[in-house]
Protein backbone atom coordinates (compact mmCIF):
# COMPACT_ATOMS: atom_id res chain seq x y z
CA UNK A 1 0.00 0.00 0.00
CA UNK A 2 2.86 2.40 0.81
CA UNK A 3 4.30 2.22 -2.69
CA UNK A 4 0.85 2.84 -4.21
CA UNK A 5 0.41 5.96 -2.07
CA UNK A 6 3.84 7.19 -3.09
CA UNK A 7 3.37 6.38 -6.77
CA UNK A 8 0.09 8.25 -7.18
CA UNK A 9 0.12 10.66 -4.25
CA UNK A 10 3.55 12.12 -4.96
CA UNK A 11 2.95 12.65 -8.67
CA UNK A 12 5.61 10.08 -9.61
CA UNK A 13 3.08 8.16 -11.73
CA UNK A 14 2.73 11.17 -14.02
CA UNK A 15 6.42 11.45 -14.84
CA UNK A 16 6.94 7.67 -14.99
CA UNK A 17 4.03 7.45 -17.43
CA UNK A 18 5.50 10.13 -19.69
CA UNK A 19 8.86 8.35 -19.47
CA UNK A 20 7.28 5.11 -20.67
CA UNK A 21 5.75 6.86 -23.68
CA UNK A 22 9.14 8.38 -24.56
CA UNK A 23 10.82 4.97 -24.20
CA UNK A 24 8.29 3.46 -26.61
CA UNK A 25 8.97 6.25 -29.13
CA UNK A 26 12.73 5.66 -28.91
CA UNK A 27 12.20 1.91 -29.30
CA UNK A 28 10.17 2.45 -32.47
CA UNK A 29 12.89 4.70 -33.87
CA UNK A 30 15.53 2.02 -33.23
CA UNK A 31 13.51 -1.14 -34.00
CA UNK A 32 10.68 -0.43 -36.43
CA UNK A 33 9.50 -4.02 -36.76
CA UNK A 34 6.18 -5.73 -36.19
CA UNK A 35 7.10 -7.29 -32.84
CA UNK A 36 8.70 -4.08 -31.57
CA UNK A 37 5.60 -2.08 -32.48
CA UNK A 38 3.41 -4.37 -30.38
CA UNK A 39 5.68 -4.09 -27.35
CA UNK A 40 6.09 -0.34 -27.78
CA UNK A 41 2.34 0.19 -27.99
CA UNK A 42 1.82 -1.84 -24.83
CA UNK A 43 4.45 0.20 -22.97
CA UNK A 44 2.99 3.47 -24.28
CA UNK A 45 -0.53 2.44 -23.27
CA UNK A 46 0.68 1.64 -19.75
CA UNK A 47 2.34 5.03 -19.61
CA UNK A 48 -0.85 6.77 -20.68
CA UNK A 49 -2.83 4.90 -18.02
CA UNK A 50 -0.37 6.07 -15.34
CA UNK A 51 -0.64 9.68 -16.50
CA UNK A 52 -4.44 9.46 -16.45
CA UNK A 53 -4.59 7.90 -12.98
CA UNK A 54 -2.02 10.30 -11.53
CA UNK A 55 -4.77 12.94 -11.05
CA UNK A 56 -2.35 15.64 -12.18
CA UNK A 57 -4.55 18.76 -12.49
CA UNK A 58 -3.58 19.84 -15.99
CA UNK A 59 -5.99 21.97 -18.06
CA UNK A 60 -8.76 20.00 -19.76
CA UNK A 61 -7.72 21.24 -23.20
CA UNK A 62 -4.20 19.87 -22.76
CA UNK A 63 -5.51 16.44 -21.78
CA UNK A 64 -7.87 16.61 -24.76
CA UNK A 65 -5.09 17.42 -27.22
CA UNK A 66 -2.93 14.70 -25.68
CA UNK A 67 -5.70 12.12 -25.89
CA UNK A 68 -6.55 12.82 -29.54
CA UNK A 69 -2.92 12.88 -30.66
CA UNK A 70 -2.14 9.68 -28.75
CA UNK A 71 -5.11 7.91 -30.33
CA UNK A 72 -4.10 9.02 -33.83
CA UNK A 73 -0.52 7.85 -33.23
CA UNK A 74 -1.49 4.44 -31.89
CA UNK A 75 -3.94 3.84 -34.76
CA UNK A 76 -1.29 4.83 -37.32
CA UNK A 77 1.29 2.48 -35.80
CA UNK A 78 -1.03 -0.52 -36.20
CA UNK A 79 -2.62 0.50 -39.50
CA UNK A 80 -1.85 -1.12 -42.88
CA UNK A 81 -3.14 1.93 -44.74
CA UNK A 82 -0.32 3.55 -46.74
CA UNK A 83 -1.49 7.08 -45.89
CA UNK A 84 -1.47 6.29 -42.16
CA UNK A 85 1.93 4.63 -42.45
CA UNK A 86 3.31 7.71 -44.19
CA UNK A 87 2.21 9.90 -41.27
CA UNK A 88 3.90 7.80 -38.59
CA UNK A 89 7.12 9.83 -38.66
CA UNK A 90 5.30 13.10 -38.00
CA UNK A 91 3.01 11.58 -35.38
CA UNK A 92 6.02 10.20 -33.51
CA UNK A 93 7.66 13.62 -33.62
CA UNK A 94 4.44 15.25 -32.44
CA UNK A 95 4.16 12.77 -29.57
CA UNK A 96 7.75 13.52 -28.52
CA UNK A 97 6.99 17.24 -28.47
CA UNK A 98 3.76 16.60 -26.57
CA UNK A 99 5.65 14.65 -23.88
CA UNK A 100 8.06 17.56 -23.55
CA UNK A 101 5.16 19.98 -23.11
CA UNK A 102 3.57 17.75 -20.46
CA UNK A 103 6.85 17.70 -18.54
CA UNK A 104 7.46 21.46 -18.79
CA UNK A 105 3.91 22.32 -17.72
CA UNK A 106 4.11 20.25 -14.54
CA UNK A 107 7.78 20.50 -13.54
CA UNK A 108 7.22 23.95 -12.02
CA UNK A 109 4.77 22.38 -9.57
CA UNK A 110 7.28 19.85 -8.24
CA UNK A 111 10.06 22.38 -7.66
CA UNK A 112 10.80 22.93 -3.93
CA UNK A 113 9.54 26.19 -2.46
CA UNK A 114 12.22 28.84 -1.88
CA UNK A 115 11.34 31.66 0.52
CA UNK A 116 13.10 34.99 0.78
CA UNK A 117 15.11 35.74 3.91
CA UNK A 118 12.98 37.62 6.39
CA UNK A 119 12.80 38.14 10.14
CA UNK A 120 9.50 36.46 10.91
CA UNK A 121 8.90 34.93 14.34
CA UNK A 122 5.33 33.61 14.21
CA UNK A 123 3.90 30.60 12.40
CA UNK A 124 0.12 30.25 12.10
CA UNK A 125 -1.12 26.75 11.28
CA UNK A 126 -4.55 25.91 9.83
CA UNK A 127 -4.75 22.16 9.41
CA UNK A 128 -6.58 18.88 9.98
CA UNK A 129 -5.72 15.80 12.04
CA UNK A 130 -2.51 15.08 10.12
CA UNK A 131 -1.22 18.04 12.14
CA UNK A 132 -3.57 18.01 15.15
CA UNK A 133 -3.02 14.32 15.83
CA UNK A 134 -5.59 11.79 16.91
CA UNK A 135 -6.02 12.90 20.51
CA UNK A 136 -3.47 10.55 22.06
CA UNK A 137 -0.35 11.56 23.97
CA UNK A 138 1.87 11.92 20.88
CA UNK A 139 3.59 15.30 20.71
CA UNK A 140 2.58 16.89 17.43
CA UNK A 141 4.95 18.46 14.93
CA UNK A 142 3.99 22.10 15.69
CA UNK A 143 5.07 21.58 19.30
CA UNK A 144 8.28 19.89 18.17
CA UNK A 145 8.95 22.76 15.76
CA UNK A 146 8.55 25.31 18.55
CA UNK A 147 10.85 23.37 20.87
CA UNK A 148 13.57 22.67 18.33
CA UNK A 149 13.74 25.96 16.45
CA UNK A 150 12.26 28.58 18.75
CA UNK A 151 9.38 29.49 16.46
CA UNK A 152 6.32 31.09 18.03
CA UNK A 153 3.53 28.71 17.03
CA UNK A 154 -0.18 29.48 16.79
CA UNK A 155 -1.71 26.11 16.03
CA UNK A 156 -5.38 26.11 15.02
CA UNK A 157 -5.44 22.58 13.63
CA UNK A 158 -8.44 20.38 14.44
CA UNK A 159 -9.30 16.72 14.06
CA UNK A 160 -11.69 16.21 11.15
CA UNK A 161 -11.23 19.76 9.87
CA UNK A 162 -12.23 20.66 6.33
CA UNK A 163 -11.50 23.81 4.37
CA UNK A 164 -14.81 25.26 5.60
CA UNK A 165 -13.84 24.57 9.23
CA UNK A 166 -10.57 26.43 8.89
CA UNK A 167 -12.22 29.26 6.92
CA UNK A 168 -14.63 29.90 9.81
CA UNK A 169 -11.77 29.76 12.31
CA UNK A 170 -9.58 32.14 10.32
CA UNK A 171 -12.46 34.59 9.96
CA UNK A 172 -12.63 34.89 13.77
CA UNK A 173 -8.95 35.82 14.11
CA UNK A 174 -6.89 38.97 13.65
CA UNK A 175 -3.50 37.73 12.49
CA UNK A 176 -0.27 39.67 12.93
CA UNK A 177 2.79 39.48 10.70
CA UNK A 178 4.17 36.01 10.24
CA UNK A 179 4.08 32.88 8.16
CA UNK A 180 0.80 31.02 7.58
CA UNK A 181 0.80 27.31 6.77
CA UNK A 182 -2.31 25.60 5.42
CA UNK A 183 -2.57 21.81 5.49
CA UNK A 184 -6.18 20.99 4.80
CA UNK A 185 -8.35 19.33 2.19
CA UNK A 186 -7.89 15.62 2.81
CA UNK A 187 -11.23 15.36 4.60
CA UNK A 188 -12.88 17.27 1.77
CA UNK A 189 -11.46 14.93 -0.87
CA UNK A 190 -12.29 11.75 1.04
CA UNK A 191 -15.63 13.05 2.32
CA UNK A 192 -18.75 14.38 0.67
CA UNK A 193 -17.48 17.85 -0.25
CA UNK A 194 -17.72 18.65 -3.95
CA UNK A 195 -14.77 20.16 -5.76
CA UNK A 196 -16.69 23.42 -6.27
CA UNK A 197 -17.56 23.68 -2.57
CA UNK A 198 -13.94 22.94 -1.66
CA UNK A 199 -12.81 25.72 -3.99
CA UNK A 200 -15.27 28.18 -2.43
CA UNK A 201 -14.24 27.29 1.14
CA UNK A 202 -10.53 27.38 0.35
CA UNK A 203 -11.02 30.79 -1.27
CA UNK A 204 -12.55 32.09 1.96
CA UNK A 205 -9.75 30.60 4.05
CA UNK A 206 -6.92 32.07 2.00
CA UNK A 207 -8.68 35.43 1.76
CA UNK A 208 -8.82 35.56 5.57
CA UNK A 209 -5.19 34.58 6.22
CA UNK A 210 -3.57 36.54 3.40
CA UNK A 211 -2.39 40.09 3.92
CA UNK A 212 0.57 42.41 3.99
CA UNK A 213 3.33 41.15 6.25
CA UNK A 214 2.26 37.52 5.96
CA UNK A 215 3.80 34.76 3.88
CA UNK A 216 1.22 32.07 3.09
CA UNK A 217 2.18 28.50 2.27
CA UNK A 218 -0.04 25.53 1.52
CA UNK A 219 0.64 21.83 1.13
CA UNK A 220 -0.58 20.61 -2.25
CA UNK A 221 -3.05 17.76 -1.84
CA UNK A 222 -1.96 14.21 -2.71
CA UNK A 223 -4.95 13.07 -4.75
CA UNK A 224 -6.52 9.67 -5.41
CA UNK A 225 -6.82 8.68 -9.09
CA UNK A 226 -9.30 10.75 -11.12
CA UNK A 227 -9.74 13.45 -8.46
CA UNK A 228 -8.08 16.03 -10.71
CA UNK A 229 -10.71 18.70 -10.15
CA UNK A 230 -9.75 19.14 -6.48
CA UNK A 231 -6.19 19.78 -7.60
CA UNK A 232 -7.33 22.28 -10.22
CA UNK A 233 -9.41 24.09 -7.60
CA UNK A 234 -6.52 24.22 -5.15
CA UNK A 235 -4.09 25.57 -7.73
CA UNK A 236 -6.55 28.20 -8.98
CA UNK A 237 -7.18 29.55 -5.48
CA UNK A 238 -3.50 29.45 -4.57
CA UNK A 239 -2.68 31.51 -7.65
CA UNK A 240 -5.50 33.95 -6.90
CA UNK A 241 -4.16 34.68 -3.41
CA UNK A 242 -0.44 34.43 -4.31
CA UNK A 243 -0.05 31.42 -2.01
CA UNK A 244 3.09 29.33 -2.36
CA UNK A 245 2.41 25.62 -2.82
CA UNK A 246 4.59 23.03 -1.12
CA UNK A 247 4.84 20.16 -3.66
CA UNK A 248 2.78 17.11 -2.76
CA UNK A 249 5.82 14.84 -2.90
CA UNK A 250 7.13 16.59 0.25
CA UNK A 251 3.94 15.61 2.08
CA UNK A 252 3.92 12.08 0.67
CA UNK A 253 7.58 11.57 1.55
CA UNK A 254 6.55 11.97 5.19
CA UNK A 255 3.48 9.72 4.93
CA UNK A 256 5.40 6.89 3.25
CA UNK A 257 8.52 6.96 5.43
CA UNK A 258 9.02 3.83 7.52
CA UNK A 259 7.03 3.98 10.77
CA UNK A 260 5.82 7.53 10.06
CA UNK A 261 2.09 6.78 10.31
CA UNK A 262 -0.22 4.71 12.45
CA UNK A 263 -2.82 4.13 9.72
CA UNK A 264 -1.26 5.37 6.44
CA UNK A 265 -2.56 8.90 7.13
CA UNK A 266 -2.16 10.00 10.76
CA UNK A 267 1.37 10.57 11.96
CA UNK A 268 3.21 8.56 14.59
CA UNK A 269 5.87 10.09 16.85
CA UNK A 270 8.43 9.50 14.11
CA UNK A 271 6.10 11.03 11.55
CA UNK A 272 5.61 14.19 13.58
CA UNK A 273 9.37 14.52 13.99
CA UNK A 274 9.86 14.12 10.25
CA UNK A 275 7.09 16.61 9.46
CA UNK A 276 8.64 19.17 11.81
CA UNK A 277 11.93 18.86 9.93
CA UNK A 278 10.17 19.02 6.57
CA UNK A 279 8.29 22.19 7.46
CA UNK A 280 11.38 23.80 8.97
CA UNK A 281 13.38 23.14 5.81
CA UNK A 282 10.71 25.06 3.88
CA UNK A 283 10.20 28.03 6.22
CA UNK A 284 13.76 28.41 7.55
CA UNK A 285 14.80 31.32 5.29
CA UNK A 286 11.84 33.40 6.51
CA UNK A 287 12.92 32.86 10.12
CA UNK A 288 16.66 32.83 9.57
CA UNK A 289 17.53 36.12 11.23
CA UNK A 290 15.60 35.01 14.31
CA UNK A 291 17.47 31.72 14.67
Amino acid sequence: MTWVIFLFGSGAAYFIGIGLVLISLLALHAYDRKWSVRIAMLVAFLGMVLVTLSATPLPYWLYGVGGMLSLAWMVAERSTNKCAQGGRKWLRLSMSILCGVFILVEVQNVTPVTLQRQSLSRLYIFADSVTAGTGDSTVTWPTLLARSYGVEIHDYSQMGAKAATMARKANELALDDGCVLVEVGGNDVLGSTSASDFERDLDKLLASVSGQGRTVLMFELPLPPLYNEFGRAQRRIAEKHHTRMIPKWAFVNVLTAGGATVDSVHLSRQGHELMAKTVWNVIRPAFETKN
